[in-house]
């Protein structure tokens, strides 16, 4: 498979402290890739640089061959680049098909029709809740559409944002801790809902904490710790690797 994301010699430095040093990595198209190490490793900090949150000290990002390091979030996002984030951001007031419409592309409707309210805007509007409750559908929220993001429980909103990033229909799309704060159903659920992006065309690349889902999804590991990439390789190989062992998995894991 050819690479979708290819990540080349990427450093990010904050004052003297080196958050990812000469970071290289590929991602094939319509993969499942992990990125796992322990926290402030630098994980966040690489998906804040290939989402365009950020931008590296050095290195190329590139995206179907182009470099797209140091573009604007809103820009990648328009390329097929979309992300979830650790800390949730989502609209609490709104409710979970608001926060989901907020990332449709389409339909959109003219200043016209919204200031005149034209009958074209209702069409709009009501194709655009379609699409957002058909999304949380698909990530296990039925009937969850008209309630507020904020009186839904933690690992709900996470669904939500999954939606939401669905939503601009991405070709990449990178989940920060998508696990956190799911019971074992959920984490089940999400195992394939994650899975199934693949017969979607969509490229996923995974941060997580919880090593089941990610042995049990990725296709292929990387491992950073403090900065640096000290392991690639199939789930069952980085496992049993001493310095993944040793950084991150636990002598009880050997």
């Amino acid at each position: 498979m050819d690479a979708l994301l290819a990540i080349r010699g990427v450093s990010r430095r904050f004052g003297g402290v080196a958050a990812l040093a000469n970071v290289s990595f590929a991602v094939p198209a319509g993969a499942i890739v992990g990125v796992i190490g322990p926290n402030g490793s630098g994980k966040t900090t690489l998906m804040n640089l290939v989402s365009g949150v950020d931008a590296p000290s050095g290195g190329e990002i590139l995206f179907e061959g182009r470099p797209v390091q140091g573009r604007p979030v809103h820009r990648l996002a328009r390329l097929g680049i979309a992300r979830t984030f650790q800390h949730i951001r989502l609209v609490p007031q709104l409710t979970a098909a608001e926060n989901v419409a907020l990332a449709l592309h389409e339909p959109e409707a003219s200043l016209a029709d919204t200031l005149l309210r034209l009958p074209r805007l209702s069409h709009i509007e009501g194709e655009r809740r379609r699409q957002a409750v058909s999304l949380l559908e698909r990530t296990g929220l039925d009937g969850a559409a008209d309630r507020p993001a904020g009186d839904l429980s933690y690992g709900d909103r996470r669904r939500v944002e999954i939606a939401r990033a669905l939503a601009t229909r991405p070709r990449l799309l990178l989940l920060d801790e998508p696990a956190a704060g799911m019971n074992a159903t959920e984490k089940r659920a999400l195992h394939a809902l994650i899975a199934g992006f693949r017969a979607d065309g969509i490229t996923t690349v995974l941060v997580e904490h919880d090593m089941d889902l990610v042995m049990g999804v990725c296709d292929h590991l990387h491992v950073l710790n403090q900065g640096r990439a000290i392991a690639s390789g199939p789930p069952a190989a980085v496992r049993h690797d001493p310095l993944v062992i040793e950084a991150y998995l636990g002598a009880e894991d050997a």
